[in-house]
């Protein structure tokens, strides 16, 4: 009786069981009906975006050019090489046939996809040439790609680098030209639809066209003032006087003083822009030094005695000096006041003739009292210190030039001789410009033109931008022609010379500050000139700058800079054809 009980027991629970499988079973059988009917387009569509992705189809950058049409940025293509391990059929093949191809061994193969055995996507070699990225498709190995890639190239190396910046590996523009243009020149990148796989690698390409897939829209492209045969002119001269005097860096501008135009703007030392961050090439000197920063319009200066002639250009418009008015420079030491001011060689009177070629601070201190601090800082404005010329170039600072509220006793001796105000080393090439133009203050400009991706003129930048008329061009004559010229023949330039053209100019050897204080340190000097030519038809301005150089080699600026200045000039008008003996007012530019 029990064991019947037993046995009804069994066969109940197996009942039960049996019922709950066949039940699940077609719970199942009708969730898999739903998903098959109902859910299937949406669970289509799901997988279609899980499996399928964009690639990027990279847009080419436009190229910058010189204003003779030189290229000096270009893009090319440059893909890399990549492999799929897991279809690889025979990878000790492959490797034997990648090799040469590739020009690696086949162990450093070996090591790369063992390194990443697990991964679909190992690059083995990246940007390379079209005869090589060729040579591999030549492979027809579906476990071998190559993917799209774009590389920026700068033929001439360092030269120009500073100003034209570089490009990051995310495409955009880093410093200089490539970032003040980097929407222009960049373009439109196009889109393509691939096949990943479940980690979101790329497997291969959806057949093209495809409706989703964009064509990518090439950059513009831009012309700049700079002619790369005077860059590479005025990039050697500086070179050689920084490194002749041991200097931590320098400066030079070349500027056109009848249209504003930068023919040249070159950094010391300079860097690679196809590898901006290898600054292997520094010396012990410079290892402060931050090599990318274009200090031409970044970093600020006291200018010392170049400032002179800006000062004089104001005392002869508010006719607080004559130009045959002798005045007293006290064989060399004055007290204004409280305060003592010296001159490096002793003088007694002096027209202001005198004053500017011998560089006399005493008699720059007697003229600036005339004019009172009000005087002064009228003319320093109206050369444009104390804001940025707007050049098209990024990171230019506007120097500076404090309030007339907060000039006391000591402005008036300190701005009068180059202190106490800081400017770029592109304001002051622009403010001699405009003493050497006849007095018209020029915006300086870096580009010519702006192109379309086909070469189409979409703006042009031919004639000179006016900022306005500092002083009258009899006064603007007179301090260029005559007091600059008198720096040449009997002055603190007498030494320099540019072959057989005739030059004007004036030198400056300011003091240094510490880099962490406010006081002037002792043997730190910044030898400045400022030099134009031809005389009778001035076609250049041109600037030198050597900071720091080894106070026993030489610091003063008609010394460390002004020889530079002198090669510049002389090279530069010998490139251009303009004869030595120039009566003629052809602009040769």
């Amino acid at each position: 009786m029990d064991m019947e009980k037993t046995d009804r027991r069994q066969r109940g629970v197996g009942s039960v069981f049996l019922f709950g499988i066949i039940l699940g079973l077609a719970a199942l059988c009708a969730r898999l009906a739903y998903i098959n009917s109902v859910m299937r387009p949406h669970l289509a569509q799901v997988g279609a975006r899980q499996s399928q992705g964009y690639g990027v189809l990279p847009a080419r950058r436009g190229m910058i050019f010189d204003r003779r049409g030189r290229v000096v940025a270009l893009s090319r293509r440059s893909p890399d090489v990549f492999v799929d391990p897991a279809r690889v059929t025979d990878l000790p093949r492959l490797i034997e046939r990648l090799a040469p191809r590739l020009n690696m061994s086949g162990d450093e193969l070996m090591s790369k996809i063992e390194r990443r055995r697990d991964s679909r996507f190992v690059v083995l070699a990246s940007r390379v040439d079209p005869v090589t990225a060729a040579a591999v498709a030549e492979l027809e190995d579906k476990g071998v790609g190559i993917s799209e890639g774009i590389q920026r190239v700068y033929p001439l190396g360092d030269s120009l680098a500073h100003l034209l910046g570089w490009v990051g590996r995310d495409g955009h523009g880093m410093e200089g030209i490539e970032l003040a243009f980097d929407e222009h020149l960049r373009g439109t990148d196009g889109k393509r639809r691939l096949i990943h796989d479940a980690a979101r690698r790329a497997l291969r390409r959806l057949p093209s066209p495809h409706r989703d897939s964009t064509v990518p829209r090439d950059g513009g492209q831009v012309v700049l003032t700079i002619d790369a045969e005077i860059q590479r002119i005025a990039e050697q001269a500086l070179a050689k006087a920084v490194t002749r005097y041991e200097g931590q860096s320098g400066v030079a501008i070349v500027m056109s003083p009848i249209n504003g135009d930068i023919l040249a703007m070159a950094n010391f030392p300079a860097f690679d822009a196809n590898a901006p961050f290898d600054d292997a090439t520094q010396s012990p000197r410079q290892a402060g030094y931050t090599g990318r920063r274009n200090r031409a319009v970044t970093d600020p200066i006291e200018p010392g005695s170049t400032f002179k002639p800006m000062i004089i250009c104001g005392a002869l418009a508010g006719d607080f000096v004559t130009t045959d008015e002798k005045i007293d420079c006290h064989m060399g030491s004055y007290r204004f006041g409280n305060r003592r001011i010296t001159d490096t060689h002793p003088h007694g009177l002096m027209d202001i003739r005198g004053i500017v070629s011998r560089s006399s601070n005493i008699g720059m201190g007697v003229i600036a009292h005339r004019m009172g601090n009000q005087g002064l800082h009228d003319i320093v404005r109206r050369f444009g210190f104390g804001e940025k010329t707007g050049i098209e170039v990024p990171g230019e600072s506007g120097g500076l030039v404090r309030p007339l509220s907060k000039w006391n006793s000591y402005s008036i001796n300190s701005v009068a001789i180059g202190y106490e105000i800081l400017v770029t080393p592109l304001q002051l090439v622009s403010a001699i410009a405009a003493i050497v133009n006849d007095g018209i203050l020029l915006k300086p400009r870096i580009v010519k033109e702006v192109l379309g991706p086909g070469g189409k003129v979409l703006q042009s930048f031919d004639g000179p931008e006016v900022v306005r008329r500092v002083v009258s061009s009899e006064i603007a004559r007179y301090v260029s022609r005559d007091l600059m010229v008198a720096v040449m023949d009997v002055g603190s330039g007498r030494r320099i010379h540019a072959g057989p053209y005739r030059m004007m100019g004036k030198t400056g050897t300011p003091k240094l500050t510490y880099t962490d204080r406010p006081l002037y340190e002792d043997g730190a000097y910044l030898g400045l000139f400022v030099g134009a030519a031809p005389v009778d038809n001035p076609q250049i301005v041109v600037l030198a700058m050597v900071r720091r150089p080894n106070p026993s080699l030489g610091y003063y600026g008609g010394v460390v800079a002004g020889p530079a200045v002198g090669e510049i000039i002389h090279a530069t008008l010998k490139y251009l054809g303009v004869p030595p003996a120039n009566v003629s007012a052809r602009n040769h530019l």
